[in-house]
């Protein structure tokens, strides 16, 4: 989940979500408190110019009779406190010690509850006296908790939400986007058929995938169209070739020199190695093209290696190489016997070309309970990793002097066989050296 794309967009949405809920929690709170904070404000200024006027108008007597009365109204919103010059309180019910002037944050001591906070306007009277009007900071902080705590509900529930949204929305990018990753590896796997699924709501990835789909076409079409022209090419010219090259015998044949005899020789093995190629390119589109499942047998590939071992052995020992094979019985695959022999003999060849003199070749069969595997080994120069991909295409050889014999097309010829069995073809450093499996699924009535 955490390399999955979908589910981190997801995420990071809703965290960016909770970010935004938490300032605006916030935001709501500071506004909510200092509004009551302000409203406060106002109601203890307004009772403390009135008290202040009083005081001025009436005296002391005036000042503890209004203070009497307010402290009789219900509810009890403000506490009063009126010091003589001495410090000594000598009206109101709040009982706390002479602040200082202005605005404070005082504490009084409530019959009830003890010691509580308060917000007081503490105002200089003529004549050294000293008045002061508060409001307990109870019910403003009693607010505050109630907001916090709503809040809070209200801010868990919407992370609760939050994931839950993440999961669904993760879940669904993440099924839409491995519809288009599984269809991209079949196609990227050499399977140009599959196409993107197209749902019905006709959404963002509905017209991507049609497009894809589109694209998908086109590049189906000339990719058939050039395997087409390949094989028609091919098809025709290999009579001609194959008539040029009886002719060539026929001039073999009647030469009277050994000059002329050579030459023609040598034409004829040309012809024999162009029309090699012509059949390897036929072959090669007959297996990406054709259903070959009806031909499918069982297949011991124990028993075709140590035919093969035992047919190439000699070839390898008259080029000044070795060649030993290691045959485990009983590793049954279905398959094609004539091609998967073919593969087989491809990738000797290969070895035996590509290999310098001394080289040893090693072909083995094994097998477990789900594959079976058969490889040829060798400890020559080996393949870079880089163009291990590359080497199985169409026509592609290495040695760019292309001074050995051959039409890069024998590794090419080995990837359809297996592709046509449902075969992978994985090459590997053998230090030195290069080894090449063909993982073939196993029987299942093996």
């Amino acid at each position: 989940m955490v390399r999955s794309a979908a589910y981190r967009i997801a995420f990071v949405s809703s965290i960016a979500f909770a970010l935004a809920t938490l300032l605006l929690g916030a935001a709501v709170y500071y506004a909510a408190h200092t509004a009551l904070e302000r409203q406060m404000d106002a109601g203890i200024e307004q009772a403390s110019s009135a008290l202040e006027s009083e005081f001025r108008e009436d005296g002391i007597d005036g000042i503890r009779e209004a203070m009497a009365q307010r402290a009789s109204r219900t509810p009890v919103s403000l506490g009063y406190a009126l010091f003589d010059p001495s410090g000594r309180r000598i009206a109101g019910g709040m009982d706390l010690p002479r602040p200082d002037t202005g605005w404070r944050r005082i504490r009084f001591l409530d019959p009830r509850e003890g010691p509580d906070p308060a917000r007081a306007l503490v105002t200089a009277l003529p004549d050294g006296y000293r008045l002061v009007v508060a409001a307990d900071l109870a019910p403003l902080e009693a607010i505050d908790r109630t907001i916090l705590a709503i809040f809070g509900v209200a801010f868990v529930a919407l992370i609760g939400i939050g994931l839950l949204g993440t999961l669904m929305l993760g879940g669904y990018l993440r099924r839409r986007l491995l519809r288009i990753e599984r269809t991209a590896a079949a196609i990227a796997g050499g399977d140009l058929t599959p196409r993107m699924e197209l749902g019905p709501s006709d959404d963002e990835f509905d017209r991507v995938a049609a497009s894809l789909n589109a694209m998908l076409d086109r590049i189906e079409s000339l990719v058939v169209s050039i395997r087409q022209v390949t094989s028609d090419l091919a098809h025709d010219l290999r009579t001609p070739l194959a008539r040029l090259r009886n002719q060539l015998e026929l001039l073999r044949e009647r030469a009277t020199d050994s000059a002329n005899t050579e030459l023609a020789e040598n034409a004829v093995e040309r012809a024999d190695e162009v029309l090699r190629m012509f059949e390897a390119i036929l072959r090669i589109s007959e297996l990406r093209e054709g259903n070959l499942r009806h031909r499918f047998e069982a297949v011991d590939l124990g028993t075709l290696v140590e035919e093969l071992g035992e047919m190439h052995a000699p070839i390898a020992e008259d080029e000044d190489r070795s060649l030993s094979w290691e045959a485990q019985r009983g590793c049954v695959v279905r398959g094609d016997r004539e091609l998967i022999a073919q593969a087989l003999i491809n990738l000797i060849e290969n070895a035996l070309c590509h290999t310098p003199p001394g080289s040893h070749i090693v072909l083995r069969a094994s097998c477990d309970e789900r594959m079976v595997t058969a490889c040829v080994a060798d400890n020559g120069a080996g393949i870079a990793p880089e163009d291990r991909e590359r080497v199985l295409e169409r026509f592609v050889r290495l040695e760019s002097s292309r001074t050995k014999p051959g039409h890069g097309l024998g590794l090419s010829l080995v990837k359809a066989i297996a592709d046509a069995h449902g075969a992978a073809v994985e090459m590997r450093d053998a230090s030195p050296g290069l080894e090449i499996h063909l993982r073939f699924p196993r029987r299942q009535d093996s």
